[in-house]
């Protein structure tokens, strides 16, 4: 998914009932209702602090891993083929049937924690500004070389290796943006966010009660911390740290949500799998530039998706035509967009429930589980660049610009014996330079084109999706044009931001304004007595 299109989905978030957010002076919203968030850094003592950089919801999603992280989140995972063949040593008390369920269900360590927040420092440090967020943005939103796309995307690349940091190394370390493994990044993301707004929570409690007590390990650790650093704890102090622990789980919560979103493409889906990390490691550069191919072709066809993390699985709901990065807001990809906005809506409220007093949900419960998509093997699929061959090997399509439409047969014949199905086996370098060459400097000849299925052709897939789906619903058809977009169930501006009716006011000065009748007015008894008195821990 491109920067523009992360950054739409990020500010199509709403809080409009959200009151636990009312009085944080890091939370405000515009007038569309677009959340913009003073963004919190970590201190040497693991305090959020402020950074004096206020950032829009969309703006964190898009930064996020794409420009600012690398190294930290290179995770130690297992390949889908190493976690197929020595399955029985990735298992422990937890059964899954593919990588995907391990990776929701393998509990989250502390190393992995720590690998997500120094990303997360990456982007929230005193060191980064509004210029160079303004920067990026000027970058990709520039048209260099205005008669080709192709050789105006180099440039941009080109200019992003030179103004951002380590932004070569952040693309030969992107692993964790395709799927499977960004689920992993996800479930840390959202683990963390969660201790956060527990924390969050808790010392509100604590602002009511001083002598409330927490079984809340994170908690008493900071409560601990505090009181052997000498920190001052008031009443103000408390407030304000809870108010930065709120906009910490919101930050960091975002930041997720980048590898949750790119879960989204067709081109970060399992049809990529392996071969992002296998096609660089035995040919190099040539092997990063097909990955790169095989990343665009996908996204220009689209794939079938089904929602393989749902814990209570509709068996009638069809597969969802699935779109990708730069096409993300056409018509054929309406419904996987919906469903992309719903499930960052849905893992948002978890965060909400957690600032509302609510226990922390199981890793399994997380709330943007349920609409992540997964290739559907029952439903046909476009018969892929490149595929890994189940002898390990690497094949490309023999008929470069020609992309059929496999049944869901086809496509596991082709995966089983590449050769006898329209591909070739990539063995050598020679032949990956080969391929580069028409692929990109050639492109007008060799770019892939879906082809149109005949009628037998359709019928012979339609027969056994049928088969293989009794029940299910057909294909949804999407909207003829891009005018019908997904509209957030919440609404816009929250309604303590929004603007008070003529009625509203003239009520309120009746009963409150000077010159109300005194028997209207009732006494209030302000229960701010522990203002700015220290608590006895």
């Amino acid at each position: 998914m491109d920067t523009s299109e992360h950054t739409e989905l990020g500010d199509s978030l709403r809080f409009g009932d959200w009151d636990e957010l009312q009085g944080n002076p890091y939370v405000r919203f515009n007038e569309q209702g677009t959340l913009l968030l003073e963004l919190q850094g970590i201190n040497e003592n693991g305090l959020p602090e402020g950074i004096d950089l206020e950032m829009t919801a969309g703006q964190i999603m898009a930064m996020s891993g794409d420009y600012f992280g690398g190294r930290e989140v290179e995770l130690d995972l297992p390949s889908q083929q190493d976690f197929a063949r020595h399955r029985k040593s990735f298992q422990t008390t937890y059964q899954c049937e593919d990588l995907g369920e391990y990776l929701v269900k393998k509990p989250v360590t502390a190393t992995e924690e720590q690998k997500l927040v120094k990303s997360y420092q990456k982007l929230a440090n005193s060191n980064v500004n509004e210029s160079d967020i303004e920067t990026i943005y000027k970058i990709n939103n520039a048209n260099y070389i205005p008669f080709s796309s192709t050789l105006n995307s180099y440039v941009q690349q080109l200019m992003f290796a030179l103004r951002v940091n380590n932004y070569s190394e952040i693309l030969n370390r992107n692993l964790s943006h395709f799927t499977p493994w960004s689920v992993r990044v996800y479930m840390l993301g959202h683990h963390i966010a969660l201790k956060y707004g527990r924390i969050s929570y808790e010392l509100n409690q604590l602002i009511k009660d001083q002598h409330y007590q927490s079984d809340n390990q994170d908690f008493n650790s900071l409560i601990e911390m505090m009181h052997q650093s000498g920190f001052s704890i008031t009443t103000e102090k408390l407030k304000d740290l809870a108010y930065r622990y709120q906009a910490l789980a919101l930050g960091m919560e975002l930041f997720c949500f980048h590898y949750y979103s790119d879960h989204y493409a067709a081109g970060h889906g399992a049809m990529m799998g392996d071969l992002r990390v296998l096609l660089p490691a035995r040919f190099g550069t040539l092997g990063s530039i097909l990955v790169n191919n095989l990343h665009d072709e996908l996204n220009q066809v689209t794939v079938y998706t089904k929602r393989p993390y749902d814990p209570t699985p509709d068996l009638t709901e069809p597969p969802v035509e699935t779109g990708g990065d730069g096409d993300f807001n056409s018509a054929k990809n309406y419904y996987n967009k919906q469903s992309c906005i719903a499930g960052l809506q849905e893992s948002m409220e978890d965060i909400r429930r957690v600032f509302q007093g609510n226990e922390l949900p199981s890793q399994i419960e997380y709330g943007g589980l349920q609409r992540l998509p997964d290739i559907d093997v029952k439903y046909r699929q476009p018969q892929p660049l490149f595929l890994l061959g189940e002898d390990n090997k690497i094949y490309y399509r023999t008929e470069l610009s020609k992309i059929h439409m496999l049944s869901p047969s086809d496509f596991r014949a082709a995966h089983a014996s590449p050769q006898e199905h329209g591909y070739t086996e990539l063995s050598n370098i020679f032949e990956a330079l080969l391929l580069v060459t028409k692929l990109r400097l050639l492109s007008y000849f060799y770019q892939g084109k879906l082809q149109t299925l005949t009628a037998d052709e359709l019928s012979r897939i339609e027969q056994e999706e049928a088969q293989l789906n009794p029940g299910r619903q057909p294909i949804p058809q999407p909207p003829l044009s891009t005018g019908l977009q997904p509209v957030p169930v919440a609404v816009t501006v929250p309604h303590w931001q929004r603007p008070a009716s003529n009625d509203t006011m003239m009520h309120g000065l009746n009963r409150n304004g000077l010159l109300a009748s005194s028997k209207n007015q009732k006494t209030d008894i302000a229960l701010d007595i522990t203002e700015d008195v220290g608590f006895t821990l």
